[in-house]
């Protein structure tokens, strides 16, 4: 499915490559072994289960068109924290680039409304922030080819120009 080399997403650590592809006799198991981008760490994923954690990183026309169709997605949230929470995490982790773009607008217009009223994030909010803006700005840089300040700049001008739809 996968071979050494190649970029996926994997749903709970971001953009990884994989390093290696190891079998183990003692668990009569195949391995992926990965490393995550942004912090290089080690992760070994059962071959037999990658498809339920990993996908393959998109083309450059799959991650403009998404980018480009996310005009149509609400950027509404929840007010209520708990709903939000709960809402936020299923975006996080469903690996769908559709989830994490809006995750990301709907924590942008939050930003706003924050900014609106002399407050910020709460640190839950700045988490998903955080781990959403990870996500999408380490695949972009790869599929286009650009350094890691290009592809957050090129995603914050795609998103934050973006009519408000609610």
């Amino acid at each position: 499915m996968f071979v050494i080399g190649d970029y996926v997403m994997h749903n709970g650590h971001g953009l990884c490559i994989i390093l290696d592809q190891i079998h183990n006799d003692s668990l009569n198991n195949d391995f992926y072994k990965l490393q995550t981008i942004h912090n290089k760490m080690s992760i070994m994923m059962p071959c037999d289960k990658a498809n339920s954690f990993l996908r393959p990183i998109l083309t450059k026309q799959n991650l403009t068109k998404a980018i480009s169709d996310s005009v149509v997605l609400s950027s509404e949230y929840m007010k209520d924290n708990k709903e939000r929470k709960i809402k936020f995490q299923q975006l996080i982790t469903s690996n769908n680039i559709t989830d994490t773009i809006q995750l990301l607008k709907m924590l942008y217009h939050l930003i706003e409304d924050k900014k609106l009223e002399k407050k910020t994030l709460g640190s839950f909010d700045t988490q998903f922030l955080q781990q959403a803006e990870k996500k999408l700005f380490n695949e972009t840089a790869i599929v286009l080819n650009m350094n890691l300040e290009d592809a957050k700049n090129y995603i914050y001008e795609r998103l934050k120009a973006q009519p408000v739809r609610s």
